[in-house]
């Protein structure tokens, strides 16, 4: 018996050590690792993935298609929609989580890739949908509205398609502004935002991040 109760005690101290080490895994290492797992590979078209180092204390929140559309009607915070392979994304992950750390803004992201439609042009030039969107999608994108971009090579300004990276900020239900890609002046998103580039970006995310918090001043403050 008391080797027994022995060897329970010693079992009982290792499950206790062993979880004292164990690093739990937050949304924020979560998307540290997932983004920083593409470093130093490249894709199927042989162009290297930009190298990102993202700290462990960044403001992602990972969120589903309940959340997002939840938030959309009557929530407020900042929405980045991309996924780790975007090479556009890369570019503006970093940049977007400098001005979140600026700001105290949390972000709420989601992967939106694998839900989205693929629409393109037959030979006779009519609008095929080769891949069907989601329901959640399609209700996205009905919530996104006017601020949804157009779906380009379509010849048609009515049919809308999120593209990445998106950031939307939302106040109280009300889309205030979203942004895509990152800046016009960026036209091979394999070569690294320029300085210039990187603060005009990252003015774009604080403007507008301070109008989610609702703490900009007039001049009455």
């Amino acid at each position: 018996m008391k080797k027994y109760n022995y060897l329970l005690l010693l079992l009982l101290f290792l499950v206790v050590i062993t979880g004292c080490n164990k690093k739990e895994v937050t949304d924020s290492i979560k998307f540290k690792n997932e983004y920083e797992s593409l470093n130093n590979k490249t894709n199927d078209n042989n162009k290297k993935y930009k190298n990102l180092s993202i700290s462990e204390d960044n403001s992602i929140i990972y969120s589903n298609e309940d959340e997002i559309i939840k938030l959309l009607k009557n929530g407020t915070g900042v929405i980045y929609f991309g996924f780790p392979e975007c090479p556009w994304c890369r570019n503006a992950v970093p940049v977007l989580l400098d001005a979140a750390l600026e700001t105290g803004t949390d972000i709420y992201y989601f992967n939106a890739l694998s839900i989205r439609d693929i629409k393109e042009k037959d030979e006779d030039g009519n609008i095929i949908t080769t891949k069907e969107g989601t329901d959640k999608y399609y209700k996205i994108l009905e919530l996104l509205g006017e601020e949804a971009d157009t779906y380009s090579g379509l010849d048609d300004e009515s049919i809308k398609r999120l593209y990445f990276p998106t950031v939307v900020f939302v106040l109280d239900g009300k889309i205030l502004y979203h942004h895509t890609g990152t800046v016009d002046s960026q036209k091979d998103p394999y070569v690294s935002l320029t300085k210039d580039q990187k603060e005009e970006l990252l003015n774009i995310y604080i403007d507008h991040m301070h109008e989610v918090l609702n703490d900009l001043c007039d001049d009455k403050c």
